[in-house]
């Protein structure tokens, strides 16, 4: 254990590997007219967002394509007003289809019930020894290199304050990795529960109003603390399942609510157990067993750090671990909605050159 522990810091101290990078902040203000608010950002991703949307079509069937972006295209009268005139106004200013864009917006939940189409990832929520909750966050996913290219982080504000902050994608009006200053923190990883009609059919009955990502904007744009939060994404209706990591302000908040279509299937949280300090999740629940290597490594890090060894660039360290970081991974991020200036310190895309081992 003590080899461990002495790597881990040795690592903690090194984990900015060659190649990694900060990716560009961008502030949007709230006031801006919805189709206006991402022009600066598309125009500086201009080259690297049709490249995006070109991988994002072998998703689909090439005879089918035609008919499945003429569909989402039509979808964009179901879904909140602000979100569809940002992606009209994305999609005008980049000069490619409404329907590729929105196909782009809404690919986890048209894909979510397939391993194939992997949409990796590790969350750790983790209190240190004086109740400081911190939230780390790689995003793993099969378009490395292009979606490293398009990686920014956003200030969304509303009276020249911060409403929230998200680690993200040009041309991607949801949110997966995201934290409201004050209040808590929020990451989404994949879950493979069911089969393709389960995912169409929870599309007939929701119609498409909100998909994943965007209730997860909706929520750290309209919610106000860490129960609420955690209550709501335990509760509502959703498209396709998923883990979702919250990490809030006080001792004790901190939660993993693995999810179906319906409801919660499981709300794991650091107060439910007396002694419990960190909370990790990969993409399998976390009451079963599993081969995964990241979550036994991830966690045997963690033991190692201990939580009086806690914050932002040791848990960091942990993230770039291997496999926990690993070819796929796409950023790390470290957020602590008590201290949202970690984000910006502790947030890099990878450039991943590992050793090839299998997660």
């Amino acid at each position: 254990m003590l080899w461990q522990a002495v790597g881990l810091f040795a690592l903690a101290l090194l984990c900015v590997v060659d190649g990694d990078r900060k990716p560009p902040r961008y502030r949007i203000a709230l006031e801006t007219p919805p189709h206006e608010r991402w022009n600066q950002v598309i125009d500086d991703h201009l080259d690297a967002i049709p490249g995006v949307i070109e991988e994002t079509k072998l998703f689909v069937p090439t005879f089918l394509q035609p008919f499945v972006f003429w569909l989402t295209e039509k979808m964009i009268r179901f879904f909140p007003p602000d979100l569809a005139a940002e992606m009209k106004g994305i999609s005008l200013r980049s000069g490619l289809k409404l329907g590729e864009i929105i196909g782009l917006n809404i690919l986890y939940d048209i894909t979510g019930f397939d391993r194939r189409h992997i949409l990796g990832c590790t969350s750790i929520v983790a209190q240190d020894d004086k109740g400081v909750i911190w939230h780390g966050r790689n995003l793993d996913y099969a378009m490395g290199t292009l979606l490293r290219n398009i990686t920014i982080i956003v200030d969304f504000t509303r009276n020249n304050s911060v409403v929230f902050t998200t680690t993200t994608f040009a041309s991607y009006v949801g949110v997966l990795t995201g934290q409201r200053p004050g209040a808590f923190s929020l990451s989404l990883n994949a879950r493979y529960s069911g089969a393709y009609i389960d995912n169409i059919l929870m599309e007939l009955f929701t119609l498409f109003r909100l998909p994943i990502s965007f209730a997860v904007r909706k929520t750290l744009e309209g919610i106000e603390s860490y129960d609420a939060a955690v209550a709501y994404l335990s509760s509502m209706h959703m498209i396709a399942p998923c883990y979702l990591a919250v990490g809030g302000v006080k001792p004790g908040e901190g939660a993993i609510i693995t999810r179906n279509r319906w409801a919660s299937a499981d709300v794991w949280q650091i107060k439910s157990e007396k002694g419990r300090w960190f909370l990790l999740e990969t993409n399998y629940d976390h009451w079963k067993p599993t081969s995964d290597k990241r979550r036994k490594v991830g966690k045997d890090a963690m033991r190692a750090l201990g939580s009086s060894k806690l914050n932002a660039k040791t848990l960091f360290g942990v993230m770039s671990v291997w496999p926990v970081m690993n070819n796929e991974t796409i950023f790390t991020t470290v957020m602590s909605a008590g201290h949202p200036e970690v984000l910006d310190a502790n947030t890099v895309v990878r450039t991943i050159s590992g050793s090839g081992e299998e997660m």
